[in-house]
């Protein structure tokens, strides 16, 4: 009776470290999988006017991926000419994938090491309210090339979060239509690689390096088909030219042209062609 009782003391004790092994795998797979749904959720997307922009350039634009994702926290990052960085409206420390819409006071400043200086200031500023480890960035025009200077300068800084994905829209990268664009008659090779570089485009040479492995990139362009393959104002070879200074560096990378009378340099972040394959990029296969 004595070594029955002892058998079954010993099988029960067998069971019940089982069990809690059992359990406490449970428990930190259910951890696991919270913090992953967590970073994927936990990611906001900023959006950045171009030169002389306001707080209606990106208006259709942030208030559809409100509607699209149906987003709460959407707030606005104003920025001073001196940097100092204010917020109307605020974000939950829970929110999901909220929204910032960064308003730049000096719009027509065409300094852009010092307009990078600004977007770190506004994701800095996000930072101290709420809790992430990767952004989107969505821009317009000039603001493509201040979010350019912006990797080039803080890309790897570990203090700071990384780029999950990115939108560029009609960026300028390698000259305009009315200023030098089209008269240097820039072609690019399969790579992207202009036969002519300017001056700013060869300072975003090692941009690359600073880019995640995992980032990925949207390049969206219009051409209003008037013959000069442009938006009106940057020509599609300039925005196109995004292409050799990712090169096979990030994960992803895709243009998207847009034709027709909407295509219009300013007229591309209200064309709702454009908001819908944005939106799509950013959010359908995250959720």
């Amino acid at each position: 009776m004595k070594n029955i009782s002892n058998t079954t003391r010993n099988v029960m004790i067998i069971i019940i470290t089982v069990l809690c092994v059992i359990v406490a795998i449970l428990i930190l797979k259910a951890n696991a999988n919270n913090k992953m749904s967590n970073n994927n959720t936990h990611i906001p997307t900023f959006y950045l006017h171009g030169y002389a922009g306001t707080g209606n350039s990106m208006k259709l634009l942030v208030n559809s991926a409100h509607e699209s994702t149906n987003v709460k926290d959407v707030v606005r990052a104003k920025v001073s000419k001196e940097g100092m960085v204010t917020f109307d409206g605020d974000i939950h420390f829970n929110a999901k994938r909220p929204v910032v819409d960064i308003i730049l006071e000096d719009n027509t400043n065409k300094d852009l090491t010092k307009n990078a200086q600004w977007i770190r200031n506004a994701i800095i500023a996000t930072m101290t309210q709420y809790h992430f480890e990767k952004f989107n960035f969505v821009a317009h025009s000039m603001g493509n090339q201040s979010f350019s200077y912006y990797m080039l300068n803080y890309g790897n800084d570990q203090h700071l979060p990384r780029l999950n994905k990115q939108v560029s829209l009609a960026g300028n990268f390698n000259g305009e239509v009315d200023i030098n664009g089209l008269d240097l008659d820039v072609t690019l090779n399969n790579k992207g690689k202009p036969n002519l570089m300017l001056k700013d485009y060869k300072d975003l040479l090692t941009m690359k390096q600073r880019y995640p492995k995992d980032a990925q990139v949207l390049n969206i362009y219009g051409d209003i088909n008037d013959g000069t393959q442009s938006d009106g104002r940057v020509t599609n070879v300039s925005s196109k030219a995004l292409e050799y200074l990712l090169g096979d560096r990030i994960a992803s990378y895709e243009t998207f042209k847009v034709t027709g009378a909407k295509a219009e340099h300013s007229e591309l972040h209200d064309n709702q062609i454009v908001i819908d394959k944005i939106n799509a990029f950013l959010w359908e296969k995250s959720r």
